[in-house]
């Protein structure tokens, strides 16, 4: 028998041929072989019993007769034996040959019903992958004309046209898991085309009208989008509607009251993108690094309880409304460098696992980093504090580098904790400045430091020696 490694039945080897079978003897042959041996010895003995009988009389020739007689017998009845025992062999050879033949023929026919259940399975099989391949071209064909059919909807000049394309994309995808990064891609390509809302409705009411409907497909598609990166209340068994590991392009798009609370976001391009209206990212993970660069905040933004898994990029770009990072956790590093908050910007018990930059950061009202914690080196350099500053209960496990920042208004590190070496060097201090409770564990450098009103503190705050520059009363404010 043969193994076969496609499942296949076995087909069995054929057996050796065994040697022609001895042709069994007829009647006639064993009785002319019989007749002949018979001859043979008949005339042996007639020959010695004539060449014995010269003389009758003498007795010792009829004893010689008499023996002649006996061989002859002898003879006779040992050729009859061993031709008995010639036959015997033949008949036992031939009985074995046609049992060696049975054998055979028995293997040729399993043979036979082992290829005919081989060719049988193989054409199942065939009939099958047929089977299967037209079915697969089948679904092929039908998801392409069902995705056809709902991209050419998208493109049609009546909203609710437009509305049905997005939901037949969803649908599409919710079906499809192979099909749903392309998708998702026509969503956010739909996304990046250009809108101009309407400044004045009164005077241009059509346009208005059709802004209104732009707008709700939009909507729409946004929350199409948003609804399927949620894993659920289990992240480790996320619920049936969330698509994981899909990359959102969004670069340049206009987006409105997005609403992204609770999503688990793995790419995400925002370069010079435009949120309009109110924008949350509350509880949202961004598992890689999340680029801000250049995008446009109309509106107050939420991203308190966020998770910036990589970096958070949030340089160069203005905050028209108040921002709230509140207990966010930056896991690599956050740069906010050249960032203008122009409404309050809390970052209340806020996480920095790497490095912070707040280079020339503008904070135009309040900055909340009240409980803070900067794992490392935290960068303040020229930022400008327009209204109060909170670092009330800040952890600055790092150097906090605050060289030629300006406080406008009041400014408290009650309880703040400066592990390592910080430095206000050449910074401006127009309103009070805090230090109640305040640890500065290394050296504190305030050189150049101008201050409104002299700040108070005590000596045991400073354990390297308080700095020449302090100066005024020495007791808690």
């Amino acid at each position: 028998m043969t193994d076969t490694p496609s499942g296949l039945p076995p087909v069995p080897h054929s057996v050796d041929r065994p040697k022609p079978i001895v042709t069994p003897l007829s009647g006639r042959a064993v009785l002319a072989m019989a007749a002949g041996t018979a001859l043979v010895v008949t005339a042996a003995v007639t020959a010695l019993w004539f060449s014995l009988t010269t003389d009758g009389s003498d007795p010792s020739r009829v004893t010689a007769q008499l023996e002649v007689l006996r061989i002859g017998l002898s003879l006779g009845l040992g050729g009859g034996g061993m031709f008995a025992l010639y036959l015997a062999w033949r008949r036992q050879r031939s009985t074995d040959l046609a049992l060696l033949q049975k054998e055979r023929d028995q293997a040729d026919v399993a043979r036979a019903y082992a290829l005919q259940e081989r060719v049988a399975v193989e054409n199942r099989a065939h009939q099958e992958r047929v089977a299967l391949a037209t079915e697969t071209d089948a679904t092929a064909r039908r998801i392409t004309e069902l995705f056809t059919k709902a991209v050419e909807h998208l493109g049609a000049d009546e909203a609710p046209v437009r509305l049905g394309g997005f939901y037949a994309l969803e649908r599409l995808a919710q079906d499809n898991a192979e099909q749903r990064q392309t998708i998702v891609n026509v969503m956010c390509a739909y996304l990046r085309m250009p809108v101009d809302p309407p400044q004045a409705p009164v005077d241009a009411p059509e346009a208005h009208r059709q802004w209104q409907q732009e707008r709700e497909v939009r909507l729409t598609a946004q929350r199409i989008l948003t609804s399927h990166l949620r894993p659920g209340p289990e992240p480790e068994n996320p619920a049936a509607r969330f698509w994981p590991g899909l990359e959102l392009d969004l670069t340049g798009a206009v987006l409105i009251n997005a609403d992204f609370s609770g999503c688990h976001l793995h790419v995400l391009h925002l370069n010079g993108i435009t949120f309009l209206g109110p924008t949350r990212f509350t509880g949202t993970t961004f598992a890689e690094d999340a680029t801000f660069e250049h995008a446009t905040f109309t509106d107050e933004a939420q991203f308190g309880h966020a998770t910036f898994a990589g970096r958070a990029q949030f340089r160069s770009m203005t905050f028209a409304g108040s921002v709230d990072f509140v207990e966010a956790k930056f896991m690599r590093g956050a740069r906010f460098d050249g960032t203008s908050f122009t409404a309050d910007a809390g970052f209340l018990g806020a996480r920095f696992g790497r490095r912070a930059w707040f280079t020339k950061t503008v904070f135009a009202h309040g900055a909340e980093f009240g409980s803070a914690r900067f794992a490392t080196d935290s960068e303040f350099r020229g930022a400008v504090f327009g209204g109060n500053a909170r670092f009330v209960g800040t952890t600055f496990a790092g150097n906090a580098n605050f060289p030629g920042a300006a406080f406008r208004h009041d400014v408290s590190f009650r309880d703040a904790v400066f592990a390592r070496d910080v430095s206000f060097q050449g910074a401006a201090f127009d309103g009070t400045l805090g230090l109640r409770d305040a640890t500065f564990r290394k050296n504190a450098e305030f050189r150049g430091v101008t201050f409104a009103q002299a700040p108070r503190f005590v000596a045991e705050q400073f354990p390297e020696g308080v700095p020449p520059e302090l100066s005024g009363p020495t007791d808690p404010r």
